[in-house]
């Protein structure tokens, strides 16, 4: 489902070439001698700013129980936005948590991503959802909601390609949640429970600093004038939020190890019947049964967090692309960038490039053809590797090897210094179109802890991509995506590689 959105913004797009740009305005190298330290010291916030109390999230059952929890126990307020709530199991139980907060009174804010909501492939979560926004104390909106005539969607290419990439959470003010997953069991299932099981980070933090820059960051994409407000739907009311609720009871019955709901305690026919379904979803979900013994905090320090922020109707000047560019600018020993889609743009290039000149190490872990869920990140991969290699000798390619291993965290580290997790790919949907947000850490123990994660994945059977040179550096000898794809990908990739006018939509 998440290739269909990535294939459809590629299709439409085609046609809003011919009205407008797309390139983003090139940046400008930034020659100054600054340590990694003053960078970070640089970075300008919205909001106050001081320490916080902060946890990386990298166990898929830990990374529901986070959410799950933070949400349960919030008394006042709930901010929340998602590229994808799926329609699961997983996603179902959210929005039955989310009713069970509204029913207490807590004011809820969500906003989901409006192409994916309006996808086949969501069937009747659009109905959960309209009625859970009758509530009067909760507002949803779709992001990026493709509400007017075709005429005016070819004005303006956004309309199509940009998404709600954000995932935020925050509760009362205090406590919140960012990174990589979604809400799906894609992202909270364990290798062997689930079709696609993604390897993902998040990063948890208690503070009400960070709290405000997030909500800043939330009330910037809230108040935009395309966002469409979604209207309650008094239709089928009942039905659908039993159904939702008896997944929220399902979920939380499971989670602290009371096993499946009993059918023969639900009365209503339709309702035993959407019981038998959920209790045999959510029984392949071993892993999420020891939620009882889950804690949020387990003795982390407080640290230096500051919330960088980019949102689709600004276009290249963000909060974000700059402020990495400027680390890497900064780094002097080693740069580490894991992520699930490596189109590496020119501007972040050139800054690599100079890193590497300056004899910086460089690590890029990402996806392989036979791991990633688009092949067209891959295929542009494929004419870059070579190029990146040779022109960055300090440089090494990482790539996961199969679906068991599929990559979908986005984490940088610099220096093993400052960590920056979030939703962040580093390609150029993420840099001119798209909404995101990350975290940057300034914590040497966090950035190590962050360092090593991303080194254990790597020695974890993947792949490297290799070049040898002769003493004119010319390439004599390779190993990439030729080597160890299968024959029919391989093919599909050296066609894709060739539509160089999508890469800026990838």
């Amino acid at each position: 489902m998440k290739k269909s959105v990535r294939l459809l913004g590629c299709v439409l797009v085609l046609f809003c070439l011919l009205t407008g740009p797309v390139f983003a305005a090139a940046y400008r190298p930034f020659p100054d001698n600054r340590s990694i330290s003053e960078v970070f010291d640089s970075i300008k916030v919205d909001g106050s700013y001081d320490r916080t109390r902060i946890r990386l999230i990298t166990a898929n059952d830990e990374a529901f129980y986070s959410r799950w929890k933070m949400v349960e126990d919030a008394r006042e307020t709930i901010d929340c936005t998602y590229f994808i709530i799926d329609k699961d199991i997983f996603g179902q139980s959210f929005i039955g948590l989310l009713l069970k907060k509204a029913r207490q009174g807590v004011r809820i804010r969500l906003m989901i991503d409006g192409r994916v909501y309006r996808m086949p492939y969501m069937s009747k979560m659009p109905d959960k959802i309209e009625e859970l926004a009758a509530f009067p104390n909760v507002q949803i909106k779709l992001y990026n909601s493709i509400r007017k005539s075709l005429v005016s969607v070819f004005t303006d290419y956004k309309k199509i390609v940009a998404s709600n990439h954000d995932k935020i959470i925050i509760c009362d003010g205090l406590v919140s949640i960012i990174g990589g997953r979604n809400i799906g069991a894609d992202y909270f299932a364990q290798n062997g429970e689930n079709d696609i099981v993604y390897n993902d980070s998040d990063v948890l933090m208690q503070g009400r600093h960070v709290a405000g820059q997030l909500k800043k960051a939330f009330d910037d994409e809230w108040k935009f004038n395309r966002n469409l407000v979604v209207k309650a739907d008094a239709i089928n009311f009942k039905d659908q939020l039993a159904k939702v609720e008896l997944a929220y009871r399902v979920m939380t019955r499971y989670m602290q190890g009371g096993g499946l709901f009993d059918p023969e305690k639900v009365t209503d026919g339709k309702l035993k019947e959407a019981l038998i379904e959920m209790n045999k979803e959510i029984s392949a979900f071993k892993n999420i049964s020891s939620y009882a013994a889950f804690q949020m905090f387990r003795g982390e320090r407080e640290k230096p967090v500051k919330i960088l922020d980019k949102h689709s109707h600004t276009g290249p000047l963000n909060g974000i692309t700059p402020a990495l560019i400027r680390m890497i600018e900064a780094s002097r020993h080693e740069i580490i960038i894991q992520n699930p889609y490596l189109v590496i743009t020119e501007a972040a290039e050139a800054a690599l490039k100079r890193a590497a000149d300056r004899g910086v190490s460089i690590i890029f872990h990402t996806n392989s053809a036979e791991s990633t869920d688009s092949l067209f990140p891959q295929a542009f991969l494929m004419n870059d590797w070579k190029r990146l290699l040779q022109t960055m000798p300090t440089a090494r390619i990482f790539v996961a090897p199969s679906q068991n291993e599929r990559l979908h965290a986005k984490m940088f580290v610099f220096d093993g210094t400052i960590a920056v997790v979030g939703s962040y790919n580093m390609d150029p949907l993420s840099e001119d179109l798209n909404s995101e947000v990350v975290a940057a850490i300034h914590d040497k123990a966090f950035a190590q802890m962050t360092r090593l994660r991303i080194l254990r994945l790597i020695e974890k059977k993947n792949i490297e991509y290799r070049i040898e040179v002769d003493e004119r550096g010319k390439i004599i000898k390779t190993y990439g995506p030729e080597d160890h794809v299968n024959e029919k990908t391989v093919k599909k990739m050296n066609f894709m590689r060739k539509l160089q006018w999508l890469r800026p939509l990838i």
